[in-house]
């Protein structure tokens, strides 16, 4: 429809109304802990979308016994203007006899109604005119506290990034004067840009009338529209929640309209395209300022999309040894606050938030699916509730904790198989874990999630270390059990080869064992942990290699031979860590070659007299005596150069 040429028109008078109830419409901005950040761009496949437009919508009408009222679907065409929806039979026809066929439910579309407890029901007919104490929609301020919700959204959404694209299938229609003048919103589409902007667009449709001839009743063209501006847009893992813009906005009106007033506190407009519908309608003054007592009823009310992203949570350690008692931390995000309202109390009629408890559970347990609490025993519970309500429950001393506005929280819960196994003895309590689900009576089976728990004896890694040593030192070998299931005082037992070294004690995973003096070379060690109540029992192998002993050899000639005369040579072997035992082999040479061989075994003190033969004919010239110790199996060898010359 070309909005720049406007058809001349009448207006209907102006109409009142009430303020949107708050009740499980949580701000989401300003949060303590701000939810984890998606890396990127997921999909949406149940997002739903409430809103109430202003307090226009629901209000109570200045005609005679007529209200303002949502209804699902497309409300039938009355055939003509000036007939209201008929109450004797909840709004099935018009006062004309026509098919109306007001409805609560329509496809993905439902009106729904405050409770007194704070939640929200499918509405009844009647129920769109009154609020929660019972009193009727007027003119002074009370209104039907009713809002229309979209279910079924699909789309893309990344958080991190602050962007959302989410449309919906489904049609709902605003009746103003039960009926008098309406207009349909259909498929709304929600757009947010990484800059925080954002729209709400949508198909429109209706009927125009007049209030000069109230029996007009002309059909308009569906169009779409922007219905709402959005600006500052938070998108978070659960959804986002924003007023749109409003106040300040300006909007040029026909010349056949009431003119914008842009003075006070309540001066503003809905986006210019859905005025401009709004004025083909007739209703054109109600969505913008005109400077009558209304206006404050006119401002945009605070919408609500929830991404509907299931709940979750993540258990530090899922895996534990069968004894003893640990703190494992919990955290969960998507546990929307406004998505578990209380039936009980101490909570009933606000956010029951969620118990994070340690149990063992039957294999039933939910209670959204009716189990009995007795399919349910923990040993350790929290509470996740608003900051505002944990004083309620007992506050942190009790186990209240705090859920976040945005659906987080994060706690420890103590897990401790034998606590648990001593109280859950009915043969039908089977599985161990960290269980959520809503609490104060509050019924959502998002919330009951269940994280396993298991219990496994550890497996240790036995390692058996031994420095090298000389032979002739004292060897000893290090065993380490390590494994957090070995406990001081559990016992590991170490072999050299087939021989039993012997059995100690562990202290902080480790057992020292003295190996005595080893002949040299390679020797096997093999070491086995016996296990206990959390750890199964393990071996482990190693090594020492014990070196051979040094040796130095040392001579004295006491006499050089002669060519007629023997000669006599003190050989001395000593070691640092033994005593060197065996033969020494002398040898006179004389130009490199040998000329005379003598041997001796040394005593125990290391130290031999070895005669050397006469040289003879070879006497003259220079000789060298080469004393060479052959070593043992635990000690090297040596040798040893002196030199003479026979004149």
């Amino acid at each position: 429809m070309n909005r720049t040429t406007h058809r001349p028109r009448r207006v209907l008078g102006a109409v009142t109304s009430l303020g949107v109830a708050a009740a499980g419409l949580a701000v989401l901005g300003g949060v303590a802990t701000a939810p984890p950040a998606r890396a990127a761009e997921v999909d949406v496949t149940n997002a739903t979308f409430t809103w109430d437009l202003n307090n226009e919508a629901t209000s109570g009408a200045f005609a005679p016994g007529t209200w303002n009222l949502m209804s699902a679907g497309r409300i039938g065409n009355p055939g003509a203007g000036g007939v209201t929806l008929r109450t004797s039979d909840d709004g099935a026809t018009w006062s004309n006899g026509a098919a109306a066929g007001w409805s609560a439910q329509s496809g993905d579309v439902t009106v729904e109604d405050l409770q007194a407890n704070g939640s929200y029901a499918p509405a009844t007919f009647g129920g769109t005119r009154t609020n929660t104490a019972g009193a009727n929609a007027n003119t002074a301020g009370v209104r039907g506290e009713t809002r229309f919700k979209f279910t079924g959204g699909t789309g893309t959404v990344d958080p991190a990034a602050g962007t959302a694209s989410v449309a919906w299938d489904g049609d709902a229609t605003l009746l103003f004067y039960s009926g008098m003048t309406f207009f349909h919103l259909s498929d709304p589409e929600l757009s947010v840009a990484a800059d925080g902007t954002g729209t709400v667009r949508a198909t429109v449709g209706g009927y125009a009338t007049s209030m000069d001839d109230p029996t007009l009743w002309q059909a308009l063209p569906d169009e779409e529209v922007t219905v709402a501006t959005l600006t500052d847009v938070d998108v978070t893992t659960l959804g986002v929640t924003t007023t749109p813009a409003y106040r300040e906005v300006a909007y040029s009106a026909p010349a056949s309209s009431s003119a914008q007033v842009t003075s006070g506190t309540s001066w503003g407009s809905f986006p210019q395209g859905f005025v401009d519908f709004q004025q083909d309608v007739r209703q054109g003054p109600y969505w913008y300022s005109t400077g009558g007592a209304a206006d404050p009823r006119k401002i945009a009310n605070e919408l609500q999309v929830r991404f509907n992203t299931a709940p979750s949570v993540t258990v530090s350690d899922t895996d534990l040894l069968p004894n003893g008692s640990y703190e494992v931390t919990v955290e969960g995000e998507n546990f929307d606050p406004g998505a578990a309202i209380g039936t009980r109390p101490p909570l009933a009629g606000r956010s029951g938030g969620t118990y994070v408890v340690f149990g063992k559970f039957a294999d039933t347990w939910r209670p959204s699916a009716g189990a009995p609490s007795t399919s349910r025993k923990n040993t350790s519970q929290k509470w996740a509730v608003l900051a505002a309500d944990m004083g309620t429950v007992g506050g942190p001393a009790a186990g209240a904790v705090e859920l976040t506005p945005a659906g987080t929280f994060s706690t420890t819960v103590t897990v401790d198989k034998a606590a648990i196994d001593a109280v859950a003895t009915d043969p039908s309590l089977v599985n161990y874990g960290v269980y959520t689900y809503p609490g104060s009576g509050a019924a959502n089976a998002a919330f009951e999630t269940y994280t396993p728990i298991t219990f496994t004896p550890a497996t240790p890694a036995v390692t058996v270390s031994a420095p090298s040593v000389t032979y002739g030192r004292t060897a000893t070998a290090t065993v380490t059990v390590a494994n957090e299931g070995a406990a001081d005082g559990d016992t590991v037992t170490l072999r050299r080869g087939t021989t039993t070294v012997g059995t100690a004690p562990l202290t902080a995973g480790t057992a020292t064992f003295p190996l005595g003096t080893l002949p040299a070379g390679a020797h096997a060690l093999t070491a086995s942990f016996s296990g206990n109540s959390n750890s199964l029992a393990a071996r482990g192998a190693g090594s020492l290699r014990v070196a051979k002993a040094t040796s130095t050899t040392a001579v004295a000639l006491a006499r050089a031979p002669r060519k007629q005369r023997a000669g006599k040579a003190k050989v001395t072997v000593t070691s640092p860590t033994t005593r060197a035992t065996g033969k020494v082999v002398v040898q006179v040479t004389k130009a490199g070659k040998v000329v005379r061989r003598a041997q001796g075994t040394l005593r125990p003190n290391g130290v031999v007299t070895v005669t050397l033969p006469q040289l003879g004919n070879k006497a003259k010239g220079a000789h060298q005596v080469v004393v060479t110790y052959a070593g043992t199996a635990n000690v090297a060898g040596s040798t040893k150069t002196v030199r003479f010359t026979v004149g």
